[in-house]
């Protein structure tokens, strides 16, 4: 009885064991189950997160294959989960960052179990290609190998289409400062050089490596260093300007150069420092003062002018009144000789007389031929409408008047109009047809033409005969003062004419010119500016 009783004590606390044991599995079953059930929820936020956040996430294994992809990830390339999982991640990699990725990235990945910022060029489904930064960390398993990767891709397309537009601009802005013929120098605020190019190295004479960080004050002409330091100053206060000033070259000489300089600041205002573009004036410099040493010339030379012309006025008033008054009384008392006395004078005696009478008309006709040269350098231009044909014609029908029997055919092109002195051109054509009239007066048939030529792709006059002509190599000598090219017995004249004429053309800015040869006639052109 006593055995059977010890033995269902022992029984009893077996069992009180057993539930106890059975009551702390349950404890750590419901535990357990809680763990459980909490680290679905985990991997549940997880997933959540990981496939609706709006950045292109992916996962490989260790071969490299896809083992998860974002929404946001195959939204941005055009594809499906389905199409994706399981392919290598390289798939979708344009041919140069594949390679790199095989070649580069992943050993070092798997090697270090992270990599950063790694660029790269996915290729969209429909063949559009993105640039990404991609950075990406390792799980590991339980030996500590790398099971897993988890990268993160960012879209810098539109980042690195700036970048390349930024980089062409300053690639752009660079060549065009590089090859510009003005200077172009940065300093900072105290004036040292930051930047400068090959233009202002080589106006000062120096390496570009060699002007770097020093300052542009010391390549300035100690006469104006203050002067120009003190513009340098004003730089801080804003002001921009433009000024000249002298720059000491490497070999001592000097360079006059001008300044166009504009202050720097920073986005919140505060001065940085000074941009200047730099032009080397020197010549400019030298033809000013050369220019300055003509016009004194010239205002010298203007000066002696002024005193020869009243000196020409005075010579003039003495020639009208001192020369011509015995002049005329020599003309006189001769006239009185021959009607006095002329019968009872001995036929000799009367031809000497007449001798001094034809000598003082011909003096007194040159002495007015020398007082209209003179007067047309200062007498005025009044330039008008001249209708040149119709002067012409009346200036031929005066000549025919003068010699009516001589066969003359005259040709006169209709419509010639210019803008000239009408009294001046008047006197041009009287001695230019005058001349034709007389030097073709030899020849049985006479034959005048006016009319205009294109020279030069400007409209010339000429006046054409068939006279003598002259000497192409005496042509020099046509339109000085008393020079003749025909003996004066054969041609009567002063030698005065032609002169007259090319100082009239001359007045209207024009010229003149002739062609002709002995016995063939001569052509005069002449143009009117």
């Amino acid at each position: 009885m006593t055995d059977e009783v010890t033995t269902g004590g022992d029984l009893q606390a077996e069992v009180a064991r057993l539930r106890a044991e059975n009551a702390d599995l349950r404890r750590v079953l419901v535990a357990h189950q809680k763990a459980l059930e909490g680290q679905d929820e985990s991997q549940h936020c997880f997933r959540c997160l990981y496939n609706d956040t709006p950045v292109m996430l992916h996962s490989i294994d260790r071969d490299g294959l896809l083992l998860g992809v974002s929404n946001y990830w195959t939204e941005v390339l055009g594809y499906s989960r389905e199409e994706v999982l399981g392919r290598r991640s390289s798939d979708f990699l344009t041919p140069e960052s594949r390679r790199h990725a095989v070649e580069v990235v992943l050993p070092e990945f798997f090697r270090t179990g992270v990599c950063r910022n790694v660029e790269y060029q996915l290729i969209k489904k429909n063949g559009g290609v993105i640039d990404v930064l991609l950075s990406a960390g390792a799980e590991r398993d339980a030996a500590g190998n790398i099971a897993r990767s988890l990268a993160v891709m960012v879209d810098v397309t539109e980042w690195k289409a700036a970048e390349k537009a930024l980089k062409e601009s300053e690639a752009r802005f660079r060549l065009i400062v590089e090859t510009s013929q003005e200077s172009i120098v940065a300093a900072d605020r105290t004036g040292c050089l930051t930047y400068l190019n090959l233009q202002f190295a080589e106006m000062l004479g120096y390496e570009v490596s060699e002007l770097m960080g020093r300052s542009f004050l010391e390549f300035v002409d100690k006469a104006l260093h203050d002067e120009t330091a003190a513009r340098q100053k004003s730089r801080e206060n804003g002001i921009s300007e433009q000024y000249e000033t002298i720059l000491v070259r490497k070999d001592g000489s000097r360079v006059w150069a001008s300044v166009s300089a504009k202050p720097i600041h920073d986005a919140s205002g505060v001065f940085q420092g000074s941009f200047a573009m730099i032009s080397d004036v020197t010549r400019r410099k030298q033809a000013a003062e050369e220019i300055e040493v003509l016009h004194t010339h010239l205002s010298a030379r203007a000066m002696e002018l002024e005193t020869a012309n009243e000196e020409l006025e005075a010579f003039n008033y003495t020639v009208s009144h001192d020369l011509r008054r015995p002049l005329t009384a020599v003309n006189g008392f001769a006239q009185v000789i021959m009607e006095l006395y002329g019968q009872q004078l001995e036929p000799q005696c009367r031809e000497y007389v007449q001798e001094i009478i034809n000598g003082s008309i011909k003096m007194n006709h040159l002495i007015d031929t020398l007082l209209n040269f003179s007067r047309r350098y200062s007498v005025s231009l009044n330039r008008e409408q001249v209708d040149v044909s119709e002067l012409a014609q009346e200036i031929l029908a005066e000549l025919r008047l003068s010699d009516p029997q001589r066969r003359a055919e005259c040709v006169v092109q209709p419509g010639v109009r210019a803008d000239a002195d009408p009294q001046l051109l008047r006197v041009v054509l009287d001695n230019l047809l005058g001349n034709a009239w007389k030097y073709s007066a030899k020849k049985q048939e006479t034959r005048l033409e006016f009319g205009t030529v294109q020279h030069q792709g400007r409209e010339a006059f000429f006046v054409r005969d068939n006279g003598a002509g002259f000497d192409m190599s005496r042509a020099g000598s046509l339109f000085k003062p008393f020079q003749r090219l025909h003996d004066s017995d054969d041609f009567k004249g002063t030698g005065i004419g032609l002169a007259s004429v090319q100082r009239i053309i001359q007045r209207h800015g024009g010229h003149i010119w002739a062609e002709a040869a002995p016995g063939k006639g001569a052509t005069f052109f002449f143009t009117l500016g």
